[in-house]
C-alpha cells in the first residue's frame, strides 16, 4: 500500500496542486495530512476550494 504523508501546505494553491498531481500519478492509495493547510500564504482560499 503506498501512502503519501503531506503538511505544511501554508496557503500555497500552486504547490498544492502540484502534490495532488504527483500523489496521482504515483497511485497513491491514502494520504496523511499533518496540518497547516490554510494557515497563511498566497492563496489560502484557493487551497480550501480545492
Amino acid at each position: 500500500m503506498r501512502i503519501a504523508v503531506i503538511s505544511d501546505i501554508h496557503g500555497n494553491s500552486v504547490a498544492f496542486d502540484r502534490v495532488i498531481d504527483d500523489i496521482n500519478i504515483q497511485n497513491v492509495e491514502g494520504v496523511i495530512f499533518l496540518g497547516d493547510l490554510v494557515s497563511k500564504g498566497p492563496d489560502p482560499k484557493g487551497v480550501f476550494d480545492r
